[in-house]
This record gives structure tokens, sequence and C-alpha cells, in this order.
């Protein structure tokens, strides 16, 4: 590579890392060529030259995260759980390592409704509900539980959960470990069984619940 290649390529780290910065302050739409420019130290028709549209200018983006975070993916599930017989301690290896990545990510991954309908963000959060989805299928395999109840459980390891968890003061393992036991609960999951057979079906539990289902 000639030393204009390199130069090219250093302006270019520069730009991405100011980029994804301001991105975590200001939000992506909060976000003009100018500040991104004023934080890079470089002007704006350099910034245009590397991306001239947004279009170009989030993936990129995305991939520098994806470089600095080294998010999980759903084929690292089987290798993360683990061989354990405990669907409890699988469940909360699960979400340990989920959570731990929401950690290293922080609000770099945290989006908004307008952010949410770029097509970028939304290929990235279907990753993130995939990877969260494979975990928590692998932390109960040998559980048969139908495709809705699967979704239901994955919730409680999102990161908007995450979210609502360490808004509280509750710390990343702390919230790892409520979680899976909350999701356990669900799932008639005890401690010291094996997590073999079918979930148990959900039975209203008060009045307002029954007229519910009723109706």
């Amino acid at each position: 590579m000639s030393s204009r290649e390199v130069a090219r390529e250093a302006t270019r780290r520069r730009i991405l890392d100011a980029t994804l910065a301001l991105h975590t302050e200001k939000g992506i739409f909060g976000t003009s060529w100018k500040d991104i420019a004023q934080r890079a130290d470089v002007s704006i028709g350099t910034v245009y030259r590397h991306f001239p549209t947004l279009a170009e200018l989030v993936p990129a983006c995305g991939e520098l995260l994806f470089e600095r975070t080294a998010p999980p993916s759903p084929e690292d599930a089987r290798e993360v759980i683990g061989d354990g017989v405990d669907p409890i301690a699988r469940l909360e290896r699960a979400g340990s390592a989920l959570f731990a990545f929401y950690e290293r990510a922080g609000a770099h991954i945290d989006s908004d409704a307008r952010e949410r309908e770029l097509p970028d963000v939304q290929e990235w959060e279907e990753y993130l509900r995939a990877t969260v989805t494979a975990f928590v299928r692998e932390a109960i395999r040998g559980r048969q539980i139908d495709a809705r109840t699967l979704q239901l459980v994955s919730v409680f390891y999102d990161f908007r959960t995450y979210s609502a968890f360490r808004a509280r003061g509750i710390s990343s393992s702390r919230a790892a470990k409520e979680a899976s036991r909350i999701v356990a609960s669900r799932l008639g999951i005890e401690p010291g069984r094996k997590a073999t057979g079918r979930a148990p079906s959900r039975q209203p539990t008060n009045t307002i619940e029954r007229e519910e289902k009723e109706t």
C-alpha cells in the first residue's frame, strides 16, 4: 500500500471514529456532515468524498462497531453455553454472554424509531434478535416449546430489557441471573432439573386473566 493510500485509509478511519461517537451522542439524524468534519478535523468535502450519502456511511459505521464490540453470533451459542445439563445455569450463561456484549456496545446499539426505519439498522437489529433467539434455543435444548413461547422468553434477553435493568442500578451479571430465573419460571423449569419435556401451559391466575381468556 502506497503512502497516499495509507493516508487515505487513516483519514477514512478518523471520519468513521468521529461519526460513530457522534451517532452515539446525537443520533444518526442529529449528526451533520459538518459535525463529522469538525470532530474528525477534516473538511466537509473530505467527508463527502469518502461517504457521499448516509446509505454509505451507516453500514461503514456498522462494520467498525462490529469490529470493536465483537458481537456474538447465532453460531456461537453452543460453544458459549457448553454441555452442562442444568437448564437454569445454561440460561444464565446465555444471558451473561448477551448482556456482556450489550455492556461493551452500550449506547452504540441503541436506536430511536426513525433510525429503525433505515435498512442497515433494521438488518442489524434483526441479526441481534436472531442471535438472542439462537442462544435461548440452545440454552433450553431438549425442551419442547412452541415458536411463540420461544419469542416471548427471548424478550428477557433483548437489549432493551438489559437497558431497563441497568437503568434501575442492577448490574449486568445480576440482570442476566434475574432474567434467566424469570424465563425458567415461565417455562416451568425448577432448579436442579434437566430441561426436558414440554413447557407447561400457563393457566389464568386471577379473575381478570380468566375473563380475558374467556372473551
